[in-house]
């Protein structure tokens, strides 16, 4: 019997960690290969189907997502009808917890895999292929003569028996991010989470975890995503982890957690100053800062402590910090997310992520929509239309905002320029509603706009605002511009040097061995007119790195960037020869 788990993922960089533990755990109790598809939502309908039909499985198993149940379903259909005696089935978040209702609205579906699937995957394959029935094996809602039938839950699996998912080369996912699960389980309640069904959190033994972790460390890759639900609920298991991983840096990895800032102690804070800088990256929920709203989804944020810890993070220098935010949640008005947004926006993390509550299956807030008034999409992602607090003209406007801090916020290109209009204007919400209200005015959003529109539009705006320095405002603009790429053609905001004089100069600081093995050290080239071509030299007015009001010269290196692409800048002397 051959069997296919597909994979729709969101992006082609994210790997589906889920499909491959159901392979590496299914495998040694069978007889025949269980194959992997992995595509993304990009691809076209008829591309997909025409894969699945090339390999022809027996047994089709889809991991289910939000962003991806309407594709599946469809698929599903249509492979129904070239295959009328396969197996199909579903398994993932998005159909575990409404199971019946999802075979009863979809009849070319066989069956649904609920909660985690390894166990239940590996009976499930064994009886089909040995003949036996395994419409009666744990964890399965399937179709029966007499309707829909939900058998019993399966045990919780002992993650020591949990298998490495990727291959131990890792050439199953050579390009993608690596996901990575030490933990299952959260000890909190967040009722717009789904984490919160399943009580009490099982965790793998350190010794496997660092076994495997270091795999990913010898391959070098780029970045491991841990999936771990509050990554540091156990605080001396994290640092122990946190520790390995600082003990046996490539100097590459970077290694992404979800963690409870108001858990890491004294120690674990003394030690995380120590760990090499982009090795490790933080996301950090935050959700609300209003207190009534944090009692009603059981969030129990300590404020003031959460803002001292983010704070002396950041004074480490070495470690990015994702604050969250989610828009639409109980007695959150407009007003109120002002306040939560400018709160958060106040710690200046490196990533601000602004979202919109989805009312998940199984959550929480799924059983009281009517409780608390939550209207939402029916479709996927199932987004919150409004509330009783926030009207849809609200959201529609915090949408705007939400793209205004995407594109110009955790773009990572208007760092500098951002944090020098906030030492002037004092409310970031304000200015982002506005920029989005100008955005839309325009017409911006009916086309992708280009970099150099972004830029160009973004120092527009900003020049209009009331007691702006519209030349500090060029020479910080221009500082994020060269930061991630050679300026090619100067719009009229960019002003630049004469360009015959200024060249020469860069080229005779070039030649200089000395100069070439202090500040370009990565480059093998010595032809300077070469070298000319790869960096980039840029004259300011003021030394727009330290605020002091004295002529620089910076150098860019674009072969050194941080984990945000910056490339690494360096002020420099130029002869005037």
């Amino acid at each position: 019997m051959k069997t296919l788990l597909l994979a729709l993922n969101a992006k082609y960089i994210h790997s589906n960690i889920a499909v491959r533990y159901l392979q590496k755990y299914a495998a040694p109790s069978l007889s025949a290969p269980v194959y992997i598809l992995e595509l993304t939502i990009n691809n076209r309908l008829d591309f997909i189907l025409d894969e699945i039909f090339r390999r022809s499985p027996d047994c089709l198993l889809f991991s289910t997502y939000i962003w991806n149940v309407s594709m599946v379903r469809q698929l599903a259909a249509e492979y129904r009808k070239l295959r009328p005696d396969v197996i199909i089935g579903a398994g993932g978040p998005e159909v575990s917890y409404e199971s019946e209702d999802f075979l009863r609205q979809n009849p070319c579906f066989d069956l649904v895999v609920r909660g985690e699937g390894e166990e239940t995957v590996r009976q499930l394959l064994s009886a089909a292929e040995s003949g036996s029935a395994w419409q009666s094996v744990p964890g399965l809602t399937v179709r029966a003569k007499n309707g829909v039938r939900t058998n019993p839950p399966q045990p919780p699996l002992d993650l020591a028996l949990l298998p490495f998912p990727y291959k131990k080369d890792l050439s199953d996912a050579p390009e993608q991010i690596k996901y990575y699960e030490s933990s299952r389980g959260c000890p909190f309640q967040c009722q717009y989470c789904l984490s919160s069904i399943e009580k009490g959190v099982r965790t793998a033994p350190l010794k496997k975890v660092f076994a495997e972790l270091k795999i990913f460390l010898d391959a070098k890759v780029r970045q491991v995503k841990f999936v771990d639900r509050t990554f540091n609920c156990d605080v001396r298991r994290a640092l122990s982890i946190w520790r390995f991983l600082r003990d046996n840096d490539n100097g590459v990895t970077n290694f992404h957690f979800e963690i409870t800032a108001e858990l890491l102690n004294r120690e674990t804070l003394d030690f995380l100053r120590t760990v090499r800088p982009e090795q490790f990256q933080f996301e950090i929920g935050v959700q609300s800062t209003n207190p009534r709203t944090l009692a009603a989804i059981r969030r129990q944020n300590d404020w003031p402590r959460l803002c001292a810890i983010v704070q002396e993070i950041k004074s480490f220098h070495n470690i990015h910090q994702h604050l969250d935010l989610i828009a639409g949640l109980p007695y959150e008005n407009y007003d109120s997310f002002r306040r939560s947004f400018n709160d958060v926006y106040a710690l200046e993390p490196e990533q601000f992520q602004l979202g919109f509550l989805k009312i998940l299956k199984g959550a929480g807030l799924f059983h009281d929509q009517a409780k608390y008034g939550l209207v939402s999409r029916d479709y996927p992602p199932f987004e919150v239309l409004y509330t009783p607090d926030l009207p849809y003209a609200d959201t529609l406007r915090l949408k705007a905002v939400e793209e205004m801090v995407e594109r110009y916020y955790n773009s990572g290109r208007f760092v500098h320029t951002l944090r020098w209009l906030f030492s002037q204007l004092k409310d970031p919400f304000l200015f982002y509603q506005a920029l989005g209200d100008r955005y839309l005015a325009e017409n911006r959003h009916y086309a992708s706009q280009s970099l150099d529109q972004c830029y160009s539009f973004f120092y527009s705006f900003c020049a209009a605002q009331p007691a702006v320095d519209t030349g500090l405002l060029a020479q910080y603009l221009k500082l994020d511009y060269c930061l991630h790429q050679r300026p090619r053609r100067r719009p009229d905001w960019f002003p630049g040097p004469q360009a015959a004089p200024f060249r020469q100069r860069c080229l005779l600081f070039l030649e200089q061995q000395g100069n070439l093995a202090r500040f370009l050290p990565d480059y093998s080239e010595s032809d300077p007119q070469l070298l000319y071509k790869l960096v980039h030299f840029e004259p300011f007015f003021r030394n727009v790195l330290t605020g002091e009001d004295t002529p620089v010269i910076l150098l860019f290196d674009y072969r050194r960037r941080d984990l945000l692409g910056n490339a690494r800048v360096e002020a420099v002397e130029l002869s005037r020869d």
